[in-house]
Formats: C-alpha cells, structure tokens, sequence
C-alpha cells in the first residue's frame, strides 16, 4: 500500500501534471475501473459524436440481473470559470444520451457519468460544475481526487509506483497477517477452512498483496494435483476469489481456458470453471495478447469444439474492448471470430478458407 506522505503525494501530482488524455486513460483510468469488477464496454473516439462519453464500463450486478453502465469522460486540462459550463454540458449529454449496445437494436442509457480529470479544478469551477449538471448520477473527480484513489487503491503505472514510498509486511493489518500465516504455514485443514468459510467475510477488508497471494497459493494448490478430483476445490475458489485476480495472474487464465476445452474436463469442478472464464475481462487479456490469440486460433481449427463458445466470448469481448495492440493479432482473431459466424450459417465454403489461412498463421512452416 501507498504510504500517506507528503512526498507522495507531490510525485503523484507532478506526474498527473504531465500526462497527456489518452495516458492518463491507459495507465490509470482503465485499469483502476478495471480492478473494481468494470470491464470496457466501449471506447469513443474524440469528436463531437461522442457526446462526452470517452468509455463506456459496464459490470454485471447480479443481485439487480443486469449490466450497469458507466460513460467515463477523462481529461488532462485544467478546469476553470471559463470551461467549465462546456464541461458539465457534455456530461449532461452523457447521461442523457443513449448508446449503441454491442449487438441488436435500440440504445442503452448509461447509470453513471463519471467526469475524472488528472488536473486541477480552479475554486471557482469547484463549487459552479455540481451546480450546473445538477444529478446525482454524475460525479465529478478532479486532480486531488484522482491522487487520493491512486493512494488508496495502488493503482500506477510501475514507473510512478516504483518512486512512492510503501509500506512494508510490518504494517500489515492482523487480518492480513493471519492469512499470510495460514497460507504460509500449509496445514491443508487450516486453508479449507480459511477459503471455504473464514475469508468469504474479510475479502473486502485485506491487502492487495494478500490477495495476490491468495490467488498464488490456489493455483500451486491446482497444479499439485490436476485430477478430476483434485481440481473442484481450485476452481471453486477461483469463483469465489475472482476480484482477487490482476493481471499479474493473467498467465495462469491459460490454463484455466485449457481445463474448460479439455476433452477429461473434471465436470464436478465445471459449472465452476464456466463461471470463471465468464467473469474474465479484456483488462486481464492484455498481458497474455500473444499466448491469448494464439490459443484461439489453435482451438478454432481444432476439433472437438465442446465449450468453445465461452472462448469466443472472450475474444470478442478483447475485440470490442480495442486492446489488442498488434494488428496481426487483430486479423487472427477477426478470422476466428469469422470462423465462429460461417459455422453457425452453415457457410462451409467460406469456413473452410478461413481455417486454411489461420492453420498457416498457427504452422507457418508446413506446407
């Protein structure tokens, strides 16, 4: 965690000082909505059609049944008496207008605007941008905002956070200490009972590192014994854990895909490992680009193709997200998803010659 301290919070503020928009949404806004269960639902690009919306998150809210949506506009310019009556106007448009939604027909009204700026509001702005957006569904961050979430959520670029002062395993909450030495002390008994029941109450209450640990020692728990059997009590709290997941953990979703495609899939552990691969985001896909596309490509052309669509979901949802950062990955995973359409339209021709150029992308030296 990052210490309170006052030279903390100047490089902090020196940084937000000097990012431009589109920084500012890469290495904060995104993966801070991220870490709070949001996945990028749509990225506008900049112009008069967007009206305000730079992101569009959603988050699925299962005790409502439905998606709730948020229209993020994020800027790297000093709000003050002179802009900001266009400001809260684009926010106002936010809430008001609707959207595309991915599929289908009609529009869909954001829940949310959120305005987050990485610079300063001047005093004036201050009290007159609440005023004139008058909602209570648009909320208004501004540099000091911003600088107190990075604070308290550790979410930075690695190149801000390795300036910061954090700190140390001796300041660890008793919470977090009795879980590091549950873990660390390997008494199987003893971290049943802390994942099956203990932690279930302390999830939102513990540190970062303790999660990461959490999500470490389920994994080792797995790869120790890969039986059928051996597999339900992993996946389950893979489930139960899951905002426990960041991307420093995005090696092990390949494995998790591999058990959900895998023809001796444990299917005690399944409707587990289904619910998991659901709740993956385009976020924890980044790290893995290469591996990810890979891995669907591959398992496009295979056969046979049980479970597959969860797959396709997720490659779509990396698609729609625009976080693929490399344009041969792009084209691979449009074929794939193309594949996927010819299947279901019973379009043999056009799917067969889609397979042929991914197995040369996948085995580039047969012939």
């Amino acid at each position: 965690m990052i210490l309170k301290l006052p030279e903390n919070r100047k490089k902090i503020i020196d940084y937000l000082n000097k990012i431009d928009e589109d920084t500012f949404i890469d290495e904060f806004v995104i993966p801070f909505f991220g870490s709070q269960g949001y996945q990028v639902y749509r990225i506008n690009s900049h112009g008069p059609g967007e009206h305000g919306k730079d992101i569009i998150f959603c988050k699925y809210v299962s005790f409502f049944f439905e998606n709730e949506f948020i229209s993020v506009q994020a800027k790297a310019e000093q709000v003050t008496a002179t802009n900001v009556a266009k400001f809260s106007g684009q926010m106002t448009r936010a809430l008001k207008t609707k959207f595309a939604p991915r599929s289908g027909s009609g529009g869909l009204y954001p829940h949310y605007a959120v305005f987050i700026n990485a610079r300063k509001h001047s005093n004036d702005a201050y009290t007159e941008f609440p005023q004139l957006v008058n909602s209570p569904h648009v909320k208004i961050l501004s540099q000091e905002n911003v600088c107190e979430l990075i604070i308290q959520s550790g979410i930075a670029p690695k190149h801000l956070l390795d300036q910061l002062s954090m700190n140390t395993p001796d300041i660890q909450s008793k919470k977090d200490k009795a879980i590091f030495e549950t873990i660390l002390g390997n008494i199987p008994a003893e971290i049943d009972n802390l994942l099956d029941h203990k932690m279930k109450f302390l999830k939102d209450e513990i540190e970062p590192r303790t999660k990461e640990l959490v999500i470490d020692y389920i994994y080792d728990r797995w790869e120790m014994d890969r039986s059928w059997v051996g597999t339900v009590k992993p996946m389950k709290w893979f489930d139960t854990y899951f905002d426990f997941f960041s991307q420093k953990h995005s090696k092990f979703l390949l494995t998790i895909f591999n058990e959900l495609l895998s023809s001796t899939a444990s299917f005690d552990a399944l409707p587990y490992t289904q619910s998991v691969v659901r709740k993956i985001t385009p976020e924890l896909l980044v790290p893995i680009e290469d591996e990810f596309i890979n891995f669907c490509a591959r398992r496009g052309i295979s056969y046979p193709r049980d479970r597959f669509e969860y797959i396709v979901q997720k490659l779509k949802e990396f698609v729609d997200a625009k976080l693929i950062k490399k344009r041969e990955n792009i084209a691979i995973a449009k074929k794939v998803l193309l594949i996927d359409k010819y299947k279901h339209e019973g379009n043999s021709i056009k799917r067969k010659k889609a397979e042929k150029e991914i197995y040369h992308f996948v085995y580039p030296d047969d012939e």
